[in-house]
């Protein structure tokens, strides 16, 4: 026991012995007294033992005593750690296009605080070159410009807020371009996210909190969890504070820290039905809100439905606006709910919206519909209302009306740029008027004229992204851009002026390529057959100039036809109607409706290579096949993980999913360097010079990585993952080369030693590689 209790001291060899010899020495004294001895025996010998040990470790006692020197260097120490050991090597997985935010310490942020403390959401601070001069980081580019908006809200301040899938934005009056002011707060989706203001107080909601600011949106400090559900609507009384979603409404009394259902009067829960709520509004104390089975009214804890009437019972109410004590409220036919019986309903010639107005807070109600309304406007759908002051804005799809007088009289303000139904829009004053689902919309003359406004927004909307002589080109918003300086600055590139322009170019949400050193793409040009509606539209192939200023249609090249019904309903079905382009030595090739169709010089039209997919469509995932040429090589993957290769331009195709050592499910890229393909997939990155013998790729580690998309610079490759950047070096093995990417990637580009990204929600983001080498 001695030994195990003071295993750090050295006892003498004898030590033990002496112990036991001096206590056999002891000779008991007979007593006398009754006192008994063993106290005495046991004292002594504890004694005699303390007197050993301290003369055992006098030898350490001058070390402990001595005293401290500040200039002594300390002794070199190892530290002994667990670490984990890997037994199985398995493919490292990403989470693929995973929308979220992005610190500089490279970790996606949740929605929501991940603590119980308050928690301050603000700007995320720029990183500077200085400040990581010995370690990359993502830098976000300043442009394109473009955003797609989640809310609009105009403060008594006179700031507009404009709430998207990145942060807020804000114009202040003083101020002609947006500025974004929080990249922390977003619901992290393409929902609804209202904002209002009570006293200098803003409020917002987030995917899953209700948020405040007192420092004009800076900033913002969690309330508390808001109910689940699509947000349509935030109001504040002097009572309470409601929330709507989807399908019901939601009271706070405490300020948003607690809620409870309020929906009494609705029919959400009654499975006959589809009730949805579309808007909600205040005057004074009393709440409204508005559904797609009638308008409603609060009285107490109960919804009272109003009496308004409408031409039929099928009309959905789809906006709601307040002047005062005036509650205005549009409502259109909803087709979903008219059977057969019942079509004769929307064939009559009468107008199928409304306007009404009610000045006693839903008492009695007042049509006041434009008589005057062109014809084309009899079935608009799904309005947006809008007022300041006595105007009112009544807008839907290409469509528009306004009143100046409170909706007595009406001018029709002709056609106006797209305003879907639903969209986000809002009244600064009584000739300013903000608007945008996809692209912001300003109109400073009460909208006769409507202008995009997107100045210092970033871009959301960008679908591919090549370089080109250290330029860079994107499809942004349906528009070819280019920026000459790193992505800061972008301009439209248009077709070269001259004999016979393009009519009306539309650039469908298609990749561009790069093929033999040159930039492709495809643009549509719209035509209509005089026999029938379909819309029927020239499908060609452009290419950029030699000095990447203008675009060019390749000449000789001809039309592929493309339908627009087509496209509409191959949408409505999840389907890809227009996949990949691929071009090699003139020849081209591009995927229409499950077919890779081909033009090789020389010939009179497009011709089918015989390749359909019939495979299913992956969900919530519109990509074709995975396609890339070299030469005469030809290489496709299809939707159910199949992988065919053509030698000879897509005449004759051999399934070579055999001969890989993974069993794929998904493709997710496809490119050449040289004659070796590289395939990214589900299970990770395969690399072949033939079709025949395949090699998986993997790190340092022997661990596959997912990548999500891949890069060529001359003969060196780089991939992407939601874990970072990385290279192929010069064994064959991926590095790390970035920390972790801000957001889901869409695509991946290599251009003057940086690597570049399209994320989903946040525009485009660029990394240094410096001196970095395979």
């Amino acid at each position: 026991m001695i030994r195990e209790t003071l295993g750090s001291v050295q006892l003498p060899a004898n030590f033990t012995e002496s112990i036991l010899r001096q206590v056999a020495e002891i000779k008991p004294v007979t007593p006398t007294s009754s006192q008994p001895i063993a106290p005495w025996a046991v004292s002594a010998a504890t004694a005699i033992l303390i007197f050993l040990i301290m003369g055992t470790s006098s030898q350490y006692l001058t070390r402990f005593q001595r005293p401290y020197n500040i200039k002594a260097r300390s002794e070199t120490t190892v530290e002994i750690i667990e670490a984990p050991i890997v037994l199985d090597i398995q493919a490292k997985r990403d989470l693929q296009n995973q929308a979220g935010r992005f610190d500089a310490t490279g970790k996606n942020i949740s929605a929501g605080p991940q603590v119980s403390e308050p928690v301050l959401f603000a700007a995320a601070e720029v990183e500077t070159e200085e400040a990581t001069a010995t370690k990359p980081q993502w830098r976000q580019a300043r442009g394109p410009a473009g955003v797609s908006i989640l809310g609009f809200f105009a403060s008594s301040k006179g700031d507009v807020y404009a709430t998207s899938p990145i942060g807020i934005y804000r114009l202040t009056p003083d101020k002609e371009t947006w500025t974004l002011i929080n990249n922390r707060v977003t619901n992290g989706q393409l929902y609804p996210m209202p904002m209002t203001e009570r006293g200098a107080t803003l409020y917002t909601v987030s995917a899953k909190e209700l948020l405040s600011s007192t420092d004009r949106g800076k900033t913002w400090n969690p309330l508390g969890s808001r109910p689940e559900g699509k947000a349509m609507g935030l109001i504040i009384t002097d009572d309470a504070f409601y929330l709507a979603v989807k399908k019901g409404i939601y009271q706070s009394t405490d300020s948003g820290k607690q809620w409870t259902a309020l929906n009494d009067g609705f029919t959400f829960d009654e499975g006959s039905t589809d009730e949805e709520i579309s808007a909600v509004t205040s005057v004074g104390n009393t709440v409204f809100a508005a559904t797609n089975r009638g308008c409603y009214r609060l009285n107490s804890d109960r919804w009272a439905k109003l009496s308004i009437k409408t031409p039929n019972a099928f009309y959905a109410f789809d906006s709601l606006a307040v002047s005062k004590n005036n509650l205005y409220v549009a409502a259109s036919l909803d087709r979903s709910r008219i059977r057969k019986e019942n079509l004769k309903l929307t064939r009559s010639g009468r107008t199928k919206w409304g306007i009404f107005l009610s000045t006693d807070l839903g008492n009695s109600w007042i049509d006041i519909t434009p008589i005057n309304s062109p014809s084309f406007m009899a079935r608009i759908t799904g309005i947006t209302l809008l007022n300041a002051g006595e105007t009112l804005l009544a807008l839907s799809a290409r469509n528009g009306m306004r009143s100046r007088d409170g909706g007595l009289t009406w001018r029709d303000l002709g056609e106006i740029p797209y305003i879907p139904s639903h969209t986000p829009a809002v009244a600064v004053n009584e000739n300013t008027f903000y608007a945008g689902k996809y692209e912001i919309l300003k109109t400073t003359d009460g909208g006769d004229s409507w202008e995009p406004f997107m100045k210092g927004t970033i871009g959301t909307g960008m679908r591919s992204l090549v370089a080109f002589k250290n330029r860079l080109y994107a499809l942004n918003k349906r528009k070819i851009v280019k920026s000459t300086d790193g992505g800061e600055l972008w301009t439209p590139v248009n077709f070269i002026s001259g004999r016979r322009p393009p009519r009306e170019p539309d650039f469908p949400y298609q990749r561009l390529v790069v093929a033999d050193g040159i930039p492709y793409g495809v643009f549509l040009e719209e035509r209509e057959r005089t026999f029938s509606m379909s819309r029927i539209n020239n499908l060609h192939i452009f290419r950029l100039s030699a000095d990447g200023d203008t675009l060019r249609s390749v000449q000789g090249l001809p039309a592929l036809e493309f339908d627009g019904d087509h496209f509409s309903k191959d949408l409505l079905a999840g389907e890809v109607t227009l996949g990949e382009l691929a071009v090699s030595h003139d020849t081209f090739y591009i995927e229409y409706r499950r077919e890779l169709f081909k033009y090789k010089p020389g010939a009179r039209k497009w011709t089918s290579t015989g390749l359909i997919d019939r495979g299913k469509q992956p969900h919530n995932n519109l990509k074709g096949f995975q396609l890339a040429v070299s030469g005469k090589t030809v290489y496709v993957g299809k939707r159910d993980g199949k992988l065919f290769q053509s030698l000879d331009g897509g005449n004759n195709w051999k399934d070579v999913t055999p001969n890989l050592p993974l069993s794929i499910n998904r493709f997710w890229e496809i490119i050449f360097a040289d004659s070796t393909v590289y395939v990214a997939t589900n299970k990770g990155v395969l690399t072949s010079q033939n079709g025949e013998h395949w090699h998986v790729l993997t790190d340092n580690e022997g661990e596959r990585l997912i990548m999500t998309g891949l890069a060529v610079d001359g003969t060196t490759i780089y991939g992407v993952r939601n874990a970072g950047a990385y290279r192929l070096d010069k064994s064959g093995k991926w590095k790390k080369v970035s920390p972790a990417v801000p957001d889901g990637i869409r695509e991946l580009v290599f251009a003057k030693d940086k690597l570049y990204i399209i994320t989903n929600q946040r525009g485009i983001f660029h990394v240094s590689l410096g001196n970095e080498s395979g």
